[in-house]
């Protein structure tokens, strides 16, 4: 029998070619009785390996290979847990010593923290580099042997034996494992190559001479091995020694700062009955109560009253410093969150299902999400990190892995393909799964015969989903009572003031590690600042919780499908469904985010939903049980709470049974994990009486959930902030437009489109000019919306502020813009172009003489700023278009005209009608439009169809391309900016949509 020892998976970042869990498999196909996992300073693929050794009952070795400063690399294996602990503070020491991505220790570092540890050093090194650490490691040091079939493998051999001779250890054989299957040794190649920027041609003796460092048999290994059976048998030694598992990993939630004589139970039941008397002023309701205690019994049971303590610590801190913030998900199913103010939705009124977040059953770790403006969601960040210590708490990490365009191009670059080959590959090959015909291929410009281009194909498809570097998770922390490094290595972020832990949330929720997420949210961003706005110039003080409910010019509004801006309902689908829909409540809104989601689609929800609510279709119940559950969806289950209640009640599934349920239709591997559980549906629902054909419709209608399930309890807490946005689009479109553009980057839609549909509901814009601007767009007298220097591509924002700041009580000419804000030049420039100067020079290109004219802009020089050049030149006026263009290069809008206004007569003479003129166009007949393309999609649930948004003068048109129109004009939909197509108009109550027939780019376009 043999074990592998020394094994690398794809979390060496571009040194293994195989995931641990195909190492794993294939370790148990072969027969091995054990796998070490080795990664290089690292522990980032461990839980998957632990899971994957799990399921195929075999004995995982944790360990790691780490990068000595003064040595050769080695080695070490967590033998107990005292030895797992030392084991993740010297990887957590390794990267916290360097920026991200370098390792080292020095030796005498790794010396230090021995105990519980076992030692290999895979390849032989001078005895003086580690005589030393041997010494650290009494009968727990060995000397790897590696027999490759290479070059260099006897006198390899001879220096490993005299090395442990020397030291007075023993060998031990291993594979150096870098692939799980010989078939795998190209992609390692080109992984090769990529890590060291060349090409597999090129790369040389840096490529492994053959494919052997794989896993093999122990038949295979002892045949290698024949004459030194020793140094088997030695593998399965070591790996009797390590018994430390991931199973045996224990968590505390960090419970600090505790009021004296209050256990963390205590202190969580005080503050609900706080917050319990806030929610109910007019008293407690009885229900209420009895779901207050069966969640506070439960959340005692499983010992998770830190984490509550925790987030309500943090929401505590941000609500101090006037942060808005909102939790979401699933917590929103829980009364304990809604009374502690870390979500606004009451889950008792809603009827929502607690078992949800937390059961018994499961013992999984609560889910809540907690969002904050996203522009000072650091300073929460940075709080947590202050008030725990970096040594307890750190962000959970993301794996940024190898997807479609950037796989083709790695690959591509690396086996020798130019540039231009490569990225005419990446157009044609990501959108397609990598499986490209001949015909795509030779439309690309390729041969379809290129062994090359062929295998760039074939091993980028291998590489999909490779880890590519650590990167940041969008929120989730991990706050430990015990020292983090203990439990999981921590390492240093690219980010300035963030460490992460390097494993992701799928890892630490299969370990029961709580963490807490706390996300960014763009629109409470432009919420906060649109408030802002409306107290300085309305005199109105509103919060989230103060704004209106249910006010009917509101929904007024939305039935039109008026929601550009808005908060999740101004995608394109969900403004065709909004007049189709017709909310009217706040509920409505709850349904309205849920419908247009992959799950309803797919699960054939949408429609008969609609059906019924438009009186053409009555639902019908088989038991009052199942009203109760479905009547509030017309008897369509939208929401994952919704299927977990009927598999409980029409299928006597339990609450733990049922979420996992829940949990299977939201797998990756949802078809496979479903299947046991249609059985048991259908034949617990008959065994109620319910007819089988029932059951069997409802459980086709739960696979529409797989991958996109959607909680009640999330859609709820999003639909207040959809109803706060659409409120305050509706009240103070200035100030809401206004909040938006100085939220940039977010949302749905461009300034461009956001501010002409500003000026379409009628608020005055103004442009950007240095006499007014701040660096924010601003609200002046009248209500109108200044737009700021932030507007202006190319300006930094300290220059911008500067020219703000300096203006004192007002600018006299460019050179005193200059003088006083001593921005550069190229700066000045930027202004110029955009239009920002023109009230003091007449014109851009005035504007752009001048700025040439001044003397030198150096700070210390005497004629700092000074026009040098008085000389007078009549300069010609730029034309509408030049204008419109520069605005749009520069600002990104054009407040004088439309682009299509000047595109106009070239669309008359095809025929086609402006977007509003669409209105007045019969239902089924062939019309045509064009415009600028704004908004492309192209989901996977739509069988290949492709939405456009088309923007003119007068609004959006919307088009639809079947697959056929969408291959014939694949080129001009991705590659131009104005668009004309002609089709059928179908027009369904207000909605209106252009079938296309065909679609080009609009010939005469600049810009």
């Amino acid at each position: 029998m043999y074990a592998e020892l020394v094994c690398r998976s794809n979390f060496s970042f571009l040194r293994g070619a195989s995931h641990p869990e195909e190492l794993v498999a294939t370790a148990a196909r072969l027969g091995l009785p054990a796998l070490a996992l080795t990664d290089g300073d690292g522990l980032y693929g461990v839980v998957k390996a632990h899971l994957a050794a799990r399921e195929h009952g075999l004995k995982l070795l944790l360990g790691t290979e780490l990068t000595l400063t003064d040595g050769p690399p080695v080695v070490v294996y967590a033998m107990n847990a005292g030895g797992y602990a030392n084991m993740c503070r010297l990887v957590s020491a390794s990267r916290m010593a360097h920026p991200k991505g370098q390792t080292g220790l020095p030796w005498r570092e790794v010396a230090e923290r021995s105990e519980g540890l076992l030692a290999l050093l895979p390849h032989p090194a001078p005895l003086e580099q580690v005589a030393g650490l041997a010494e650290a490691f009494p009968g727990r040091f060995h000397v790897g042997l590696c027999r490759t079939l290479s070059a260099g493998d006897g006198p390899r051999e001879a220096k490993a034996e005299a090395l442990a001779r020397a030291l007075g250890v023993p060998l031990c054989a291993h594979n150096d494992v870098h692939v799980h299957h010989r078939r795998r040794q190209p992609l390692q190649d080109v992984l090769t190559a990529i890590r060291h920027k060349t090409t597999v041609d090129k790369a040389g003796t840096r490529l492994m001479p053959n494919a052997e460092r794989t896993l093999k048999s122990p038949h295979e290994m002892a045949r290698l091995f024949h004459d030194r059976p020793e140094a088997l048998e030695r593998t399965l030694e070591i790996a009797s020694r390590c018994h430390a598992t991931l199973e045996d990993l224990r968590y505390h939630f960090s419970e600090e700062d505790l009021p004296p004589g209050l256990t963390a139970m205590g202190h969580l039941r005080g503050l609900t009955e706080e917050g319990l008397t806030v929610r109910y002023p007019a008293g407690v309701p009885p229900e209420v109560r009895k779901q207050v205690e069966h969640e506070l019994k439960l959340i005692e049971a499983l010992d998770f009253p830190g984490y509550f303590l925790a987030l309500w610590d943090i929401v505590r801190f941000a609500r101090s410093r006037g942060i808005l913030c909102q939790g979401r998900g699933s917590a929103a199913n829980s009364v304990v969150c809604y009374a502690l103010q870390l979500t606004a939705i009451d889950p008792v009124r809603m009827g929502l299902l607690f078992e949800r977040f937390l059961s018994m059953e499961r013992k999984e770790p609560p889910d809540i999400d907690v969002d904050f403006e996203h522009e000072r969601r650091e300073e929460v960040l940075q709080y947590v990190y202050e008030k725990h210590g970096r040594h307890r708490a750190g962000m959970v990490c993301e794996f940024i892995c190898y997807r479609g365009r950037l796989a083709l191009r790695e690959v591509g670059k690396s086996l020798g393909l130019s540039l231009d080959q490569v990225d005419r590959l990446s157009k044609v090959a990501a959108a397609s799964g990598f499986d490209v015909t001949p015909e795509v291929l030779v439309e690309a410009g390729l041969s379809a015969f290129d062994r090359r281009v062929r295998q760039t194909l074939t091993l980028a498809k291998e590489m999909e989903g490779f880890p590519r570097h650590v990167s940041i998770h969008v929120g989730g922390f991990v706050i430990t009572r015990e020292p983090l490094v203990d439990l999981i290595p921590v390492e240093n972020a690219a980010m300035k003031g963030r460490t992460v832990i390097q494993w992701e949330k799928d890892d630490t929720n299969a370990l029961g590690v709580l963490k807490v997420d706390l996300l960014a949210l763009g629109m409470l961003t432009a919420v906060s600042k649109c408030l802002a706005f409306i107290r300085e110039h309305f005199g109105r003080e509103l919060s989230l919780a103060t704004i209106p409910a249910e006010d009917p010019k509101v929904y007024d509004m939305l039935c039109e499908a008026d929601t550009v801006g808005v908060f999740q309902i101004e995608s394109r689908a969900q403004m065709n469904m909004l007049p189709r829909l017709k909310p009217r409540t706040f509920y409505d809104l709850v349904i309205e985010i849920a419908l247009i989601r992959p799950g309803p689609i797919v699960g054939n929800m949408v429609h008969p939903y609609l059906r019924r609510r438009n009186g053409e279709e009555v639902p019908t119940y088989p038991t009052d049980e199942v009203r109760a559950i479905l009547e509030k969806t017309l008897g369509v289950p939208l929401f994952q709470e919704q299927a977990m209640k009927l598999a409980m009640v029409a299928a006597g599934f339990t609450a733990g049974e049922a979420d996992g349920l829940r949990r299977a239709l939201g797998h990756k591997r949802a078809e496979q994990l479903l299947e046991p559980y249609r059985l048991r549906f259908v034949a617990g629902g008959v065994k109620r009486g319910y007819p089988s054909p029932y059951m069997e419709e409802l459980f086709e209608q739960f696979r529409g959930f797989a991958h996109y399930g959607f909680p009640e309890s999330h859609s709820a807490s999003f639909a207040l902030i959809a109803y706060a946005s659409s409120w305050l689009k509706c009240h103070y479109p200035q100030a809401f437009t206004a909040a938006l553009l100085n939220s940039q980057p977010m949302g749905f839609y461009a300034p461009h489109t956001l501010v002409a549909d500003a000026r379409r509901h009628g608020v005055e814009v103004r442009p950007v000019d240095v006499r007014f601007s701040g660096w924010d767009c601003t609200l002046e007298e009248g209500g109108a919306l200044r737009l700021g220097l932030r507007m202006v591509r190319g300006l930094g924002e300290a220059a911008g502020r500067r020219v703000a700041a300096s203006r004192g009580e007002g600018y006299t000419c460019l050179a005193d813009v200059a003088r006083r804000t001593r921005i550069p030049r190229h700066e000045l420039t930027r202004l110029a172009l955009a239009g920002a100067l023109a009230s003091l020079c007449g014109s851009r290109r005035q504007a752009l003489w001048e700025i040439q004219a001044l003397g030198p802009l150096d700070a210390d020089d005497l004629f700092f700023g000074m026009p040098m050049d008085g000389t007078q030149v009549a300069l010609p006026p730029m034309s509408v278009a030049e204008r419109v263009s520069a605005d749009y290069e520069t600002v990104g809008l054009s407040l004088e005209k439309h682009p299509l206004e000047l595109l106009r007569p070239a669309l008359r003479k095809r025929g086609a009608v402006s977007a509003e003129g669409l209105q007045r166009v019969s239902s089924g007949r062939r019309v045509a439009v064009g415009g600028m393309l704004i908004c492309r999609q192209r989901p996977p649930t739509a069988k290949g169809m492709c939405f456009l948004s088309l923007e003119d003068e007068t609004g959006i048109a919307n088009l639809v391309v079947p697959p056929d129109v969408y291959e014939r004009s694949r080129r001009d939909i991705h590659g131009a900016l104005f668009l004309v197509g002609e089709g059928i108009l179908e027009r369904s109550g207000k909605v209106l949509n252009v079938k296309t027939q065909w679609i080009h780019a609009l010939e005469g376009a600049v810009g």
